[in-house]
């Protein structure tokens, strides 16, 4: 046995089933290995889509996503999708390949210090030095990937110990696998914040990413629900809402904007979620200055990240959330219900004015269309993947009645570009459930040749185009910084007939009515349907 077939034996240990990569100098060893073991290769265009493949599986599962990519250029071009594994917290792992070990540094092909690129970003990047050596690396890779905040891994693997030969018997074989630890928050914690929630009379609810790893929706709901809590998750995390909730009050952070609330809030109670951008740093005027603020998460590094909070809980959102919820249990709450009609009322009248945007805009399809008819088509299986900025806004703002775990958008990273392998890696792990890719034109061309990656391995899936021939979230902001557009105005594409190039079956549409039909069946086929709608220039701050 070889070093790379003892390689590819431990990923199906661990349940790994196939590798998104792109051929390339030091992997011919490992796809070979691949094959003959029956480890799926899933190629690419670009090493860019393999490692925006790898994150979003890892994302959309909870698992590791494994990417490879040949050295030098070839691996910087993963590690976009490294990076944003990274922002995300999700599970992934990067292998390059490389030429013999004895010339590193020496100036061999493509002689890159790939270990050095990939450690700022990964939770763990070293070279596999010795074959007998890869069970052990492996595990301590995988394990890093899995547990406690989880996130991006990189292993480089030269090709001369690929192809050494294994001494079996001097293999350094791990005992355990990783284990997910959750740890409640310390009661004295506890009872402290359940008497801040209670007191309070606008308490407002953050609910970030770590609600939706830690599978906290349930507690979640019942804690929002008994203290009628208005609920917020920031754009770009995970949601973790699969259902309608009275309470959810849609996202914050949006470039478009939101229902004003949180300046107004009396206590925050921030659970998984970070402390940035999105929050307003939880510095005024964003907050009240007399605002007092509850973080909650299961890593302690992101619990004190920023600046901190009045209380601190360090512990699993899910059993945090179900403490919380017991500890508040009969509390006095006649404001907290109060505050909520106000906080639906604001919610309403702001969604309200997106949707009346459609009245002033000119003459011609709209973003709403298309939303309207993603309503029409979504059952609670569909797996929406959004990928653009300007229709990633009016996504947020139309489709705010809930906010499932399967719907998947760029992460915190805020990219664009990474829907086409997203869509990808949700086929992958999920052969039956309806999957739509809502994207704009801008975010579409970053990746558009895996349309025929997509369509030659039999991965199909609907990509809904909204086309305005503009990075629109950028034109909108120019116009009103500069009162014209620089380099955000794009020229037209037949994205209908480019579909088709590339081996997937494309469709234009004209009329507002005739989305819905494609939508339905496209979904009713087999490989990649791209629905092409050229669409008004619009934003949802429009008026």
């Amino acid at each position: 046995m070889t070093g790379v077939e003892l390689f590819v034996q431990t990923l199906q240990e661990w349940g790994v089933s196939f590798l998104a990569t792109l051929c390339g100098h030091g992997l011919n060893p490992l796809d070979l290995a691949c094959r003959n073991a029956g480890v799926r290769l899933v190629d690419v265009r670009n090493e860019q889509a393999a490692g925006y493949l790898a994150e979003a599986y890892g994302r959309l599962t909870g698992q590791v996503g494994v990417c490879a990519s040949s050295s030098g250029v070839a691996h910087a071009n993963a590690m976009t999708g490294v990076v944003n594994a990274s922002l995300d917290g999700a599970p992934m792992l990067l292998v390059t390949g490389c030429g013999p070990s004895e010339t590193i540094g020496m100036g061999h092909f493509q002689d890159v210090d790939h270990v050095a690129l990939a450690a700022p970003v990964c939770k763990y990047a070293r070279m596999i030095d010795r074959a007998e050596r890869v069970p052990q690396i492996l595990h301590d890779a995988l394990t890093a990937a899995l547990t406690g905040r989880p996130g991006p891994v990189h292993l480089t693997f030269p090709q001369d110990i690929q192809t050494a030969d294994v001494d079996l018997s001097r293999t350094c074989r791990p005992l355990s696998s990783p284990q997910r630890l959750a740890a409640p928050g310390e009661l004295r914690l506890i009872a402290e914040a359940a008497r801040w929630l209670i007191e309070a009379e606008r308490p407002f609810l953050i609910a970030g990413s770590g609600v939706h790893y830690a599978r906290g929706e349930e507690t979640l709901i019942l804690l929002a629900r008994t203290q009628s809590l208005p609920v917020v998750i920031p754009i770009w995390d995970r949601g973790c809402l699969s259902r309608p909730l009275d309470e959810f009050m849609g996202v914050i952070g949006a470039a478009s904007g939101g229902p004003s609330l949180l300046p107004d809030a009396d206590v925050i109670l921030m659970v998984g979620a970070a402390c940035d951008y999105r929050v307003g740093y939880l510095q005024p005027p964003a907050v009240s200055s007399e605002a007092r603020i509850i973080r909650v998460d299961a890593d302690p590094e992101h619990l004190q990240r920023g600046t901190g909070a009045h209380l601190s809980i360090l512990g699993d959102p899910r059993l945090v959330t179900e403490q919380l919820a017991e500890a508040c249990t009969g509390g006095a709450i006649q404001s907290h219900t109060v505050w909520l009609r106000e906080a639906q009322r604001r919610r309403q009248a702001f969604r309200q004015r997106c949707l009346d945007a459609r009245t002033r805009a000119p003459a011609g399809l709209h973003a709403l269309d298309l939303l309207r008819a993603v309503q029409a088509v979504l059952t609670d299986d569909t797996i929406l993947i959004i990928d653009g900025g300007n229709i990633g806004q009016w996504a947020h703002q139309v489709l705010c009645d809930r906010y499932p775990g399967h719907w998947l958008t760029c992460g915190v990273s805020g990219v664009v570009g990474y829907g086409l392998p997203a869509a990808m890696a949700a086929r992958l792990r999920y052969p039956d459930r309806p999957i739509i890719l809502l994207s704009g034109d801008g975010a579409l061309t970053f990746t558009i040749a895996e349309l025929e990656s997509a369509a030659r391995q039999g991965l199909g899936f609907v990509v809904l185009l909204a086309d305005d021939a503009a990075w629109g979230i950028t034109l909108t902001g120019h116009q009103r910084a500069f009162g014209m557009g620089i380099t955000s105005e794009l020229g037209p594409i037949r994205f209908d007939q480019v579909a088709e190039g590339f081996g997937a079956h494309g469709v234009c549409i004209r009329q507002a009515e005739e989305i819905e039909p494609a939508l339905r069946l496209g979904l009713a086929s087999d490989r990649p349907v791209l629905i092409h709608v050229p669409v008004v220039r619009s934003s949802p701050t429009d008026g």
